[in-house]
């Protein structure tokens, strides 16, 4: 997975031992781990639904610029990580699970998932860009900007070096009821 995959390690040694005799019980652990992934693939597909890390955290809300730069291009304004177009969302969308007989592996392929779940700073560089708008009749330049197709005037710009802060907004984890529900679900698993 290129985006994001995350490890995590039972440290209860209890509930690891126990865990560890089940799996040994086990020669094809394989169904089990798939049954435990789809298990937090959906716990994701809760985090993006309600909001909210794993652990129950609420996610950073959204900036009050985001939400008029959304407002203003007609997309839904509020929803965090989820689609907010007509054409859908491919973060939440993307997360996905792959399982061997040793382990699984929930997360994202989609690159920009990681800084997401953990947060970080985007450092741009100043570069140049054009900029189309539509001049009239008197020779008038307007102030707002049009396709380039439509535009019968471009303006040379330099966009200043700047960086975006992103909050983390984690949506992969194991949560306290996901792990009690993985080792019942083992038990049932060994029982069957």
């Amino acid at each position: 997975m290129t985006g994001i995959s995350l490890q995590f390690e039972l440290r209860d040694e209890e509930a690891r031992r126990r865990l560890q005799e089940m799996l040994d019980r086990m020669d094809n652990r394989r169904p089990f781990l798939e049954a435990v992934g789809d298990r937090l693939v959906r716990a994701a597909s809760d985090s993006f639904r309600n909001e909210r890390a794993p652990d129950g955290t609420p996610w950073t809300p959204l900036a009050a610029r985001t939400i008029q730069n959304r407002i203003r291009k007609g997309q839904v304004p509020l929803t965090i990580l989820r689609s907010n177009t007509r054409i859908g969302s491919s973060l939440a969308g993307s997360i996905n699970r792959v399982a061997t007989n040793d382990e699984v592996r929930v997360g994202s392929p989609v690159a920009y998932a990681a800084i997401h779940q953990l947060g970080g700073t985007i450092r741009k560089p100043a570069r140049q860009a054009k900029i189309y708008r539509l001049k009239d009749a008197n020779g008038t330049v307007g102030l707002r900007f049009v396709k380039r197709e439509t535009a019968n005037h471009v303006t040379d710009v330099t966009i200043p070096a700047h960086s975006i802060t992103i909050p983390a907004r984690p949506f992969l984890g194991v949560s306290a009821t996901d792990r009690a529900a993985i080792i019942e679900d083992a038990e049932d698993w060994l029982t069957r």
